[in-house]
């Protein structure tokens, strides 16, 4: 009986070493790519903490089709977060595994990554550098003003008019479609939108505000309302302002409309509407053909309020930011279909520099019905922006001229841009060629102005001095110390068409070709494995020994 245990015990501890060799290499095989990755504000190269980091498994390789989600990781008070991609043994290099890998931190643009596994083993390290967007605008289209008693004429006074617009969003180009719920804040921008009514004196009368995250590649529709009590000549302006902490420095937009509130309705008069003026693509470029549409109506109104549509004389002006007329046009346009449809209309525009530009339109009723009667013009106006061929980042570095430290939170206006330095004393404005006015001003110091010329990349270091220090001084009228550097280095996006890096197919190749990142010695690790085995069955058979004998 003791001959057949101890029978027993050698063949249990043959098999025991043997799933020993069989194990330890599978064991230590299985560990998938490791990664570690650092983040950074590119602006500062400081450590960038609380940055969080989304993975999910793609279901086809341009990550179309997004699966489950593999990790959900926040950095903490670290700047690193080091995790493992899952280990698949069927993967190989024309077998790969895709993931989606999005990377978030607050008050900076968002990251996103497409990204090829196969292979296990490899231990790649990344930096990340986080940015804002350099400068931000939402443009505005389609702006009306109606009467919400009777469509299509003239707004009266004790009559509530409707005020619509629409608000497209800073940001464009995104990327990859899906977007990960909970993280919709990052591809929006916090955009306020005002109504501003101004008399014929100039003065504001009414003004109204409502703001929304408006998600990237979007427009948002925005309503007011208004009930004038004074009959005269109106201007409204709608506006849009960029207060989201994603962007470094935003710049205004806006449309507006030109019209005349009747004290009535028109009896024995004619009239003009124009509304809609819009510009497509909205955040067009040098040398791009823009197309400009409308729509409008005239019509004359007897004495019963019977209407009849009647043609109208129509003036196009486009003029630059300097009031220069680039573009201008006139012709007679047919009637509109009927007394209370509206007829649409279109023309074309190619600029041939970039800039702020101001689109108008005018119109009036002309036709003999017309003649000697009341008959005012009606005019829209659009504020649009082109992009130049080639821009330029102009960075504006403020300190304290008696100590040196950079200063942060300095208001700083470069033509019609604006912003706020960073911690760094920096902010950066992206700018098409020209001359530009600048400004910069922080409490307790002395406001400093000056002017550039751009025609290149540009650093314009400003020395900023103490109210308490200066004694009178000179108002910092001559633009106090400033320097300007010149640099061939590549153009920065004015208009954020590419809020998100390119997205990077990221190879991750074992045993060879892992790049970046650090390769696995496999000559190495088997020799490990190796002096492993012999040392766990070294280790078992001292064990049977000492328990035979």
């Amino acid at each position: 009986m003791k001959s057949k245990n101890i029978k027993l015990k050698k063949k249990n501890l043959l098999f025991g070493i043997a799933a020993a060799l069989i194990l330890i290499p599978i064991v230590l095989a299985v560990t998938g790519v490791i990664q570690t990755d650092t983040f950074y504000d590119s602006s500062t190269s400081e450590g960038l903490t609380n940055v969080q980091s989304i993975l999910f498994k793609c279901n086809d390789s341009n990550c179309d089709s997004i699966g489950s989600q593999i990790l959900n990781l926040s950095s903490g008070a670290s700047n690193t977060i080091t995790f493992e991609y899952p280990y698949n043994p069927s993967s190989t290099e024309s077998n790969r595994d895709y993931y989606a890998h999005y990377i978030f931190a607050q008050c900076y643009l968002p990251k996103e990554y497409v990204e090829s596994i196969w292979g296990y083993g490899a231990n790649l390290n990344y930096d990340y550098n986080f940015n804002k967007a350099a400068s931000c605008h939402s443009p505005i289209d389609s702006f009306s003003v109606t009467n919400s008693n009777y469509v299509n004429e003239p707004v009266v006074v004790n009559v509530l008019a409707n005020l619509e617009a629409d608000a497209h969003s800073a940001f464009t180009n995104l990327l990859l479609s899906f977007v990960p719920s909970g993280f919709e804040d990052y591809y929006s921008a916090e955009t306020k939108i005002t109504l501003e009514i101004l008399n014929s004196a100039g003065n504001v009368v009414h003004t109204e505000s409502q703001t929304f995250e408006i998600l990237q590649d979007t427009s948002q529709n925005v309503q007011f309302t208004w009930t004038p009590s004074t009959q005269g000549d109106y201007t409204a302006r709608v506006k849009t302002e960029i207060t989201d902490c994603q962007c470094q420095s935003s710049f205004e937009q806006n449309s507006q409309r030109e019209f005349k509130v009747w004290a009535e309705r028109p009896q024995n008069a004619c009239y003009t509407i124009i509304n809609d003026l819009e510009a497509v693509p909205e955040f067009a470029q040098e040398d791009e053909t823009v197309n400009v549409n409308f729509n409008k109506i005239s019509n004359y109104a007897d004495n019963s309020f019977a209407k009849t549509p009647v043609e109208t004389r129509v003036k196009y002006e486009i003029t630059d930011s300097n009031n220069n007329v680039v573009f201008t046009n006139n012709s007679l346009l047919s009637t509109n279909p009927n007394s209370n449809d509206t007829k649409n209309i279109a023309f074309s525009w190619v600029p041939d520099f970039g800039g702020n530009f101001n689109i108008k339109v005018t119109g009036v009723a002309e036709n003999s019905l017309c003649d000697g009667k009341t008959n005012p013009e009606d005019t829209a106006i659009l504020g649009f922006f082109v992009k130049s061929a080639e821009t330029f980042a102009v960075t504006f570095v403020v300190s304290d001229s008696e100590t040196g430290n950079l200063l942060e939170g300095v208001s700083v206006d470069f033509g019609t841009q604006s912003g706020e330095t960073n911690s760094a004393g920096k902010v950066v404005f992206t700018s098409n060629p020209g001359t530009f006015d600048w400004e910069v001003s922080l409490n307790d110091y002395e406001t400093k102005t000056g002017s550039e010329t751009i025609s290149g990349n540009a650093t314009i270091n400003v020395a900023l001095v103490p109210i308490e220090e200066n004694n009178g001084g000179n108002g910092g009228s001559d633009g106090g110390s400033s320097t300007t550097t010149h640099r061939s280095t590549g153009a920065m996006n004015l208009n954020l068409p590419s809020p998100l890096p390119t997205i990077q197919n990221i190879n991750y190749e074992t045993p060879q070709g892992i790049t970046p990142g650090e390769k696995t010695n496999w000559k190495n690790v088997l020799f490990w494995f190796f002096i492993a085995e012999m040392v766990m069955v070294i280790a078992i058979l001292l064990v049977m020994f000492k328990r035979r004998f």
